[in-house]
């Protein structure tokens, strides 16, 4: 898992060095510039406590206070999107369920997942089609998985409070928000922090079992994975994400010619 972060951190590292491809190629302008996207990065400290009184509504429009979450007794899987994404939001929660369907363990008796919408206009009908989409495969699961909407000062306040920073760019619509989830101990306290997408089945058990003990992690290697700037209509990628796939078919064509020069060193070998 470090080697996979390590490498996902030298993608972003390398897309911010290599030269910017002409936006005309690569999308349509947008108001947020690359030179922010730092700041847009987990803000991580495990051991925070999370507010209690922070009032979302579910898919069926009913009042639901967090402490009513963070005192059932289990660890909480604590995700923010916004449920009329069309970029990574989807993956995320797409790989998230499908991660979640293999952990040996008991969704709503050992765990409980927590998914928070940061986009104002999402309405409790959404949050309905998020399950749909997403969980409803297994009923299990989708029994456990709680989507929420809530007012703007609201949904800020938990998600300040989690560490998860988020921006709205007004010319395209879309939010800019980093990739992850956050696992959130009984009683509300951040424990740990599980960063990008293609989620570990067994780093979710873990994460949860030492959640569900109170264990607090350490800050995670960070991966600055956003959750921006693919344009569906035109099905191109802004020039910030069009760096990171340059960079990754870089390092592939890299990685290749390492594995090719030592399968040829080790044919040579009397």
């Amino acid at each position: 898992m470090r080697t996979i972060q390590a490498l996902a951190l030298a993608l972003w590292m390398l897309a911010a060095w290599m030269p910017a491809a002409p936006a005309a190629a690569l999308g349509t302008p947008s108001a947020l510039l690359p030179s922010g996207f730092a700041d847009l990065a987990f803000d991580q400290h495990p051991g925070a406590r999370l507010p209690r009184d922070v009032v979302l509504r579910d898919g069926g429009g009913r009042e639901v206070a967090t402490g009513s979450l963070f005192d059932r007794g289990r660890p909480l899987v604590l995700v923010f999107d916004y449920f009329r994404c069309t970029t990574l939001c989807g993956v995320v929660l797409g790989d998230l369920a499908a991660a979640l369907r293999t952990v040996p363990l008991s969704p709503g008796k050992d765990y409980e997942v927590m998914a928070v919408s940061i986009d104002p206009e999402d309405r409790p009908a959404d949050a309905r089609a998020l399950l749909d989409r997403h969980f409803d495969r297994d009923p299990r699961l989708a029994g456990a998985i709680h989507a929420l909407v809530g007012e703007p000062r609201e949904v800020a306040r938990l998600a300040g409070a989690a560490g998860f920073p988020y921006r709205r760019d007004e010319a395209t619509g879309q939010y800019a928000h980093p990739a992850g989830v956050v696992l959130v101990s009984p009683g509300g306290t951040v424990s740990r922090y599980i960063l990008g997408v293609g989620y570990d089945p067994m780093d979710l058990r873990l994460g949860l079992v030492d959640a569900a003990g109170g264990a607090v992690g350490s800050v995670a290697d960070h991966i600055l994975l956003l959750c921006y700037g693919y344009d569906p209509a035109e099905g191109r990628y802004n020039a910030a994400v069009g760096r990171l796939m340059q960079a990754t078919g870089a390092l592939s064509v890299l990685a290749l010619g390492l594995v090719i020069a030592r399968a040829a060193r080790r044919t040579g070998r009397p």
